[in-house]
């Protein structure tokens, strides 16, 4: 029988069972992308170029297991600490991955404009030859 403790705030118990019930179905899905975002950054850090970036999927990787690792502990415990625990880490995980993606998207908007830019450029210098 697992041990459970009540909630400090007015959540009712089915709205905590399923919580635990949610929680439990998604720790292995967050623990095997953990992982796998490990392997990714690891491979990446051969590379030459990749070794710049390679710290960033082993942190998300860090970072997706170990929330993974409190959702289980909120699982068997119910404590309220396990679970603010357990979405802190999924905040740190959303937050860098919209960082990164507004900088890819940033990155994607300079090169479109360079692009631009060379094949407009490129039109004028056919036009003088």
């Amino acid at each position: 029988m697992e041990t459970t403790t009540p909630m400090a705030s007015g959540l009712d118990a089915a709205t905590i069972e399923q919580l635990r019930a949610n929680i439990k179905e998604t720790k292995g899905w967050m623990k095997l992308l953990g992982i796998l975002s490990i392997i990714d950054g690891a491979l990446m850090a051969l590379s030459l170029v990749g070794i710049v970036v390679a710290w960033l999927p082993i942190w998300i990787g860090v970072l997706l297991t170990q929330a993974a690792s409190r959702g289980d502990e909120f699982v068997t415990k119910t404590t309220p600490a396990d679970l603010v625990e357990y979405h802190s880490k999924l905040k740190t995980v959303f937050t860098i991955l919209g960082i990164v993606a507004i900088i890819a998207l940033i990155g994607l908007g300079i090169t479109l404009i360079i692009g631009l830019i060379v094949l407009i450029a490129g039109g004028f210098a056919l036009l003088n030859y």
